[in-house]
């Protein structure tokens, strides 16, 4: 919080007070890897589920009335990551085998298996968790076997199921907070905030640095309200005190908050003596 850190007869100012590289430094190992941890993970999480989302294609043709030849790809990344086309000869039917094992925290997962059953032995090019698509593939290309079809063209648009977006919201928070963390992390570094009142240009200037850029304001002191105490009630019955710099109704600048009346009564006098503004004997607001 802001506090006076020196006074003269020309100026006054009003900034937190620095603390040493060491604690800014303890600070900032200690919130970046919480929140490295919070977000890191779920976008891992998050990096992995992507993976597996994209287009799945297939094209049979019947090449003789009792041959049929299959081109299966499987993109990755929302369909930006393609990969290589696996050819297969003799395709005799298609099948799925329900899988069931452990993730990494123990909990039972099920995927699906996919299977063409070819003239030379069983192959396996890909599988998948939705047990809608196990269904509609294997029928839909099944059926093809069965007819007299010339050729057969099967997409999978997994980018449009709903289902699969579930994990995003679920992680999305996580990664939120995380990330608000790690933000706040290097801001240590690098926020600062400052207000320099200057009699000799009768005018307040706010510095507010952050990592977003720094921002400066001038205001002269005729343009500034007034200066003075709120204070609040904790649950506790404990009773703070609040001085605080009003430029308008919707600009004030707080100072740290103290538990002597007398002395948050003198900070917010003295202010407004050294601006120019009426002095009152009790400025106490409640917020």
């Amino acid at each position: 919080m802001l506090k006076i850190i020196s006074q003269t007869n020309s100026q006054i100012l009003i900034s937190a007070p620095k603390k040493s590289f060491a604690l800014n430094l303890i600070g900032f190992i200690f919130t970046f890897m919480f929140g490295s941890i919070f977000s890191f993970i779920p976008i891992y999480m998050a990096f992995m589920t992507s993976s597996e989302i994209g287009v799945l294609r297939i094209n049979c043709d019947r090449i003789e009335p009792q041959q049929v030849d299959c081109q299966i790809s499987k993109s990755k990344f929302f369909d930006l990551v393609q990969q290589e086309p696996l050819n297969y000869k003799f395709v005799n039917s298609f099948k799925y085998n329900v899988v069931e094992g452990k993730d990494n925290e123990g909990d039972t997962i099920i995927w699906y298996n996919f299977s063409l059953l070819t003239k030379s032995g069983e192959k396996s090019p890909f599988k998948s968790t939705s047990l809608s698509t196990a269904t509609s593939v294997t029928s839909s290309l099944n059926s093809f076997l069965l007819s007299q079809q010339e050729s057969v063209r099967y997409i999978l648009d997994e980018r449009f199921e709903p289902n699969r977006y579930f994990v995003f919201f679920f992680l999305l928070p996580f990664i939120a907070v995380g990330l608000a963390f790690v933000w706040g992390a290097f801001s240590i570094f690098v926020d600062y905030e400052e207000i320099l009142l200057d009699k000799s240009k009768q005018q307040l200037k706010h510095s507010k640095r952050t990592l977003l850029g720094t921002k400066v304001s001038h205001f002269l002191f005729n343009e500034i309200a007034k200066s003075d105490i709120l204070y609040t009630i904790d649950s506790y019955k404990n009773v703070f005190f609040t001085p605080r710099i009003t430029v308008n109704s919707k600009l004030q600048f707080k100072l740290d908050t103290i538990r002597d009346r007398q002395v948050a009564i003198k900070i917010a006098n003295d202010l407004n003596r050294f601006m120019g503004l009426p002095e009152e004997e009790d400025p106490v607001v409640k917020q």
